[in-house]
């Protein structure tokens, strides 16, 4: 079948970042803590953020649809604020933000059985893109969200066969919605993003953020609970370099009967890793990050679906993690979580290791090869009606961090309604040199 085409930006963003458990457990669409409205209020602004959306992609009208939702959330959020500023509410805007993909209107929904999916890509010229995805017999959108499976199937198994074979159980099948990727022909190209206007180099990266955005624009999927799983030794490579280009997309990567690549551990410092399977390569990548006290890695060479399902239970995505360390690639990674820097150049190294700490109200930024940042805030982090302790390379300053409705608003367009994206200001710093960067440059004189 010929799938429903993305929304214009959506399918652009999805190509360039830079460019279920059982009914009891599943999630609910304000599953996050501290909600301060009822489900009827956020429905009600997802629908008007969902009207900004539209406005912003047709280029006509976002202007009075931004109007509206602004004056909708000063009306009716003021009470439940408390005397704070209503973009404070953090959870609830959230809980906004998925709604605003009204899933029950979505169409192509197919489920019950492993269905095929075609999705043209424009960017890489005349190219149909190809997917097979498992949803729920009883899958409903009201039900909804539900984890999603990205998988990468090994060379001796069709996408369709990994689906059949790999996840067979209803705790599984009732609960998640599972994808298993066509990859392009080149397997050099599994974790690329291929050459532009030439389908026969279709980059692995273009080709999978596509696939999820199509997706995600059928399905009630949580944002939280999407991972991605490679098995045999091209899917693991592909799997564990495309998470380490995006690694805030993820809740955790799962790597099947497959060695680890040779990966720097920087980038997986709050994206969990199970591999099941692998050799001395996994074992250096699970020693490494140890190493680094990043406790997000485990060997596990003999789970069997019931333990992955069971470990991708316990790992929902960390939105707005204290600690966020970042080491650019080229052109990506170049952003993950709340941190952004410029692209890297060549044959320079860029590393942020950025900390925010909400008791102290203060963010600590500690950097290498890096001039100046952005930090995207919300009240999650840090309290932004306080003046917030900025240490960057040890100098300290304070600086007040407005909130800003715009601010929200462009995240939103550029997140595709990702709730975990939903910040409320951003502010640039200028990095100064290191003690260490310092000294080089002194040596090297």
């Amino acid at each position: 079948m010929t799938g429903m085409p993305m929304r214009p930006l959506f399918a652009l963003l999805a190509l360039f970042a830079v460019l279920p458990l059982a009914d009891a457990a599943r999630p609910t669409p304000a599953r996050v803590a501290e909600t301060a409205l009822k489900d009827a209020d956020h429905q009600k602004a997802g629908k008007l953020i969902d009207d900004c959306i539209q406005a912003f992609v047709n280029r006509s009208g976002l202007r009075e649809a931004e109007a509206e939702l602004r004056d909708t959330l000063d009306k009716k959020w003021k009470k439940p604020a408390k005397d704070r500023d209503v973009l404070s509410l953090v959870e609830d805007l959230q809980a906004s933000v998925y709604y605003s993909r009204n899933y029950s209107k979505a169409k192509g929904v197919k489920k019950g059985k492993v269905n095929e999916f075609e999705l043209e890509l424009p960017y890489y010229g005349k190219y149909t893109a190809k997917y097979e995805l498992w949803a729920p017999n009883k899958y409903a959108a009201k039900d909804g969200p539900y984890p999603l499976l990205i998988c990468i199937p090994g060379a001796s198994e069709s996408p369709a066969e990994h689906i059949e074979k790999r996840w067979g159980s209803s705790a599984v099948r009732e609960s998640a919605i599972i994808v298993s990727m066509h990859m392009p022909s080149n397997e050099a190209l599994w974790a690329g993003l291929g050459v532009k206007g030439e389908p026969d180099k279709v980059g692995g990266i273009g080709l999978l953020l596509s696939v999820f955005g199509d997706v995600r624009d059928r399905y009630a999927i949580d944002n939280d609970r999407v991972f991605l799983v490679g098995e045999g030794a091209g899917g693991v490579d592909a799997a564990m370099r495309i998470a380490n280009s995006f690694p805030d997309r993820f809740a955790g990567i799962v790597g099947i009967a497959g060695d680890a690549p040779e990966l720097a551990v920087d980038n997986f410092a709050n994206l969990p890793v199970l591999l099941a399977g692998g050799g001395a390569k996994a074992t250096a990548f699970d020693e490494a990050a140890k190493a680094a006290e990043y406790q997000t890695v485990q060997l596990s060479p003999g789970a069997k679906e019931e333990d992955i399902w069971g470990w991708m239970q316990a790992h929902p995505r960390r939105d707005f993690p204290e600690r966020v360390v970042l080491l650019a690639g080229t052109p990506f990674p170049n952003k993950a979580y709340w941190l952004e820097m410029p692209p890297r150049g060549e044959g320079s190294t860029s590393r942020i290791d950025a900390k925010v700490d909400r008791a102290s109200n203060t963010l600590t930024i500690e950097a290498k090869g890096v001039t100046n940042v952005t930090v995207y805030f919300n009240d999650l982090m840090l309290d932004l009606d306080q003046p917030v302790k900025v240490m960057l390379n040890g100098r300290e300053s304070m600086v007040e961090i407005p909130r800003n409705f715009s601010s929200l608003m462009q995240q939103i367009y550029k997140s595709g309604s990702d709730p975990g994206k939903v910040f409320t200001a951003l502010k640039d710093f200028d990095i100064p040199e290191s003690k260490e960067e310092a000294k080089e440059t002194v040596d090297g004189k």
